[in-house]
Order: structure tokens, then sequence, then C-alpha cells
């Protein structure tokens, strides 16, 4: 077992990256893939938190500053997922030795499947880092220009360093009704655009309950994109089922909907 390693990347913070790899890696999981998330914003790491983790024990931080065993600081999470979180401490931040994160993954990059790393937003050090470890990379976005001009220079410089996009994860749609059209996007980055999904207010209420959204809401639209990424990835054929939109009526009316986009 030798794992493939996906890098979530945003130019512009605030756009779902974290949110992305979360769920990502619980439908991965959720397919019996064994999966681990780190936290690789070293900075401002929020993976812990959103997740209802206590990190008081051991996290990231303390591996790279040398003050803990990796073993101590991986969590289990929802779906069999594994989870690396970072420390919100100062202290913790001010004393990480961001560097020998190269060296953590390789460490366990047989013991998985798939490693899913939350990358920091925009351009600096350790966002670089993360992209340096990825053997593809998903890129985040919203359909609006300053979100395009982030993800353009992410495309840039990993390209610069030979690096793989899988495509773009398109978060926060229906917004406003000025916003870029896949079209443009496609052509401006150079890349497909794996799904386009819209503000859903089951995401913030997922997070409120310290759950993945894949997990706390399933048949919501944008689990139902998360489980069909992941699906794809792991290249598992899912049955058409049952899609409940509760938005329509109290009956919650189901209505037929593919994981897969070929019906096979």
């Amino acid at each position: 077992m030798t794992a493939t390693i996906f890098t979530i990347v945003s130019g512009k913070g605030g756009v779902g990256t974290t949110t992305a790899a979360i769920n990502l890696s619980a439908a991965l999981a959720g397919f019996a893939k064994k999966t681990i998330i780190i936290d690789a914003d070293i900075g401002m790491p929020t993976i812990g938190l959103m997740l209802g983790i206590e990190t008081s024990k051991a996290s990231l931080h303390e591996v790279l500053m040398g003050t803990s065993d990796l073993k101590e600081a991986i969590y289990d999470g929802p779906n069999n997922l594994h989870v690396l979180p970072g420390s919100i401490s100062l202290h913790s931040f001010i004393n990480a030795n961001a560097d020998i994160l190269s060296d953590i993954v390789e460490s366990i990059r047989e013991k998985y499947d798939y490693i899913i790393i939350d990358s920091p937003t925009g351009i600096n050090k350790n966002s670089i880092l993360s992209i340096s470890l990825a053997d593809e990379i998903i890129q985040v976005m919203n359909p609006d220009i300053v979100s395009l001009a982030g993800a353009m220079k992410i495309k840039t410089i990993s390209d610069n360093m030979g690096k793989q996009f899988r495509g773009v994860f398109l978060n926060r749609c229906g917004v406003t009704p000025n916003e870029l059209s896949n079209e443009r996007i496609e052509t401006a980055l150079g890349l497909k655009i794996l799904d386009a999904v819209a503000e859903d207010n089951n995401v913030k209420n997922s997070i409120a309950f310290k759950a993945p959204v894949v997990v706390k809401y399933p048949g919501s639209p944008v689990a139902v994109s998360f489980n069909r990424q992941a699906a794809e990835i792991a290249g598992i054929k899912t049955p058409v089922y049952e899609l409940f939109d509760e938005t329509k009526d109290k009956k919650k009316k189901g209505k037929r909907f593919s994981l897969s986009k070929n019906k096979k």
C-alpha cells in the first residue's frame, strides 16, 4: 500500500478549502479507503476545532517541535478517518519546525490509501511545501474574480513545480447574480471543474455539530458532490440512490440521483 497524496489548495481564504478537505477525506474513509487528513496550516489550523478533537495531548505542532511521537498526534475521526490536527497554541506555532513535514508524510505513506493535505491558503512557505508533497492537487475557489486571481497564482506556481492538478472544486455558487461562468474559469486556469456546488446551509450546520456534512447531512447536494468526487478518486462505481430534497416540502419527496456521472 502506497498512499496517493492530494493537496487541497486555494489562493484566497474563506472559499471552503478546509471544509472540502475534511469532507473529501471523510467520504473516502466512508468508502473503506484507509485515509488520513493532515492540517498543514501551521499558522491557523482549524481541522481539530471543526471535528471537535481535543489536541491538548498532542498535535502535528508537537511532532514538529519534537516533543511528541507521531502516533500520539493521530486521532480517530468520522468514518474511521484518521486525523492529524494542528494546535492553536501560539507557543506551538512559534516553535514548530515545518520543514520536517515532508519527513512525517513520507513516514506514513505506506500505511494509507490516501493522504489528504489541507494547505494554508495563499502563497507562502508552508503552502508551497504542501504543494510540493502532492501527487495531485485540487483547487478550491468561489466563482468571483478575486478568487480566480488567487487560483491563477497557485496554478502558475504548481505548474512550475511540475505538479499535476485533478481539477477545480467550485464552491458557494449562486450567491450573487454576476458570478464567473464555468467556461471562463476553465479557460483562465486550463483546468476542468470537478463540480460546482451551491451555497448550502447544511455546511454551516455540520460545522456547528463538529461533523463533516457527508456524515451529518448525507442527502444534501453538497454531501452528494463530495461523495461523488471520492468515488471517482477511489474508482468506485456507486449505485443510483434516493436523494431527498428537504427544501421543497415536509414530505421529503425524493428524486433520482447518481453518484457516478455515467450509469453503468
